[in-house]
């Protein structure tokens, strides 16, 4: 991991990131698909009452890309969750624009990882870094890859190749309001164990899990 000079998240860069509708509105791929998660999803009764119920606000700092599989599925959640309760302050930042910055808040291992999720506290201390997306979804992901290896196995490879890539986006879209809920029941979780815990021990890091390179 980074130093935390190099790593920080200043208030004044903070605030050089996009609300929700700015990033949608510049969003060049997978904008109909993302826009449909995003509507898709009902924050669960339970996420939405663990923010709510926050007694300071939070700031929120979400690095991604439009290109990315897992940002397409993990950054509407997590934007409509910071979105529909007024203790999430939220700002959203182009990866390909921050490469260093991201890179810096990831192990060296996985750098290039996206999206990534910084929740601070009002003094922009970081609470939380939750990076790609739910590790506890891993299992649907690579269920949906076999399944998506099924329906295109008898088509030749260029168009094998973009049938498995539409297919990706549809399923997504298809699976937006369960595949949330277990994105937020695990970012949710992770904030919780942040907000419990000392100090010391934050950034609490989660989301997916690589083993580190030998």
């Amino acid at each position: 991991m980074a130093s935390t000079q190099e790593s920080q998240i200043t208030q004044q860069k903070f605030e050089q990131g996009m609300t929700t509708q700015q990033y949608i509105d510049q969003i060049k791929v997978n904008k109909d698909p993302f826009v449909a998660i995003y509507d898709t999803l009902q924050v669960p009764a339970d996420s939405a009452a663990l923010f709510n119920g926050l007694s300071q606000p939070l700031n929120l700092a979400v690095f991604t890309a439009d290109w990315c599989g897992d940002a397409m599925s993990t950054t509407p959640v997590i934007l409509k969750l910071a979105d529909s309760t007024p203790n999430i302050s939220v700002q959203v930042f182009n990866r390909d624009d921050e490469l260093e910055l991201s890179n810096n808040l990831l192990p060296e291992h996985r750098a290039g990882t996206v999206p990534i999720f910084v929740v601070m506290d009002r003094d922009m201390n970081q609470m939380v870094r939750f990076i790609e997306t739910a590790n506890t979804l891993v299992p649907d992901i690579d269920a949906m890859d076999v399944a998506i290896d099924q329906e295109t196995a008898g088509l030749d490879e260029a168009a094998q190749r973009q049938a498995k890539r539409g297919r990706r986006t549809s399923y997504r879209v298809e699976h937006a309001q369960a595949w949330g809920e277990v994105i937020l029941k695990e970012f949710g979780g992770l904030v919780a164990d942040a907000l419990a815990s000392s100090t010391q021990h934050h950034p609490l890091e989660g989301g997916t899990k690589w083993p580190p390179e030998d």
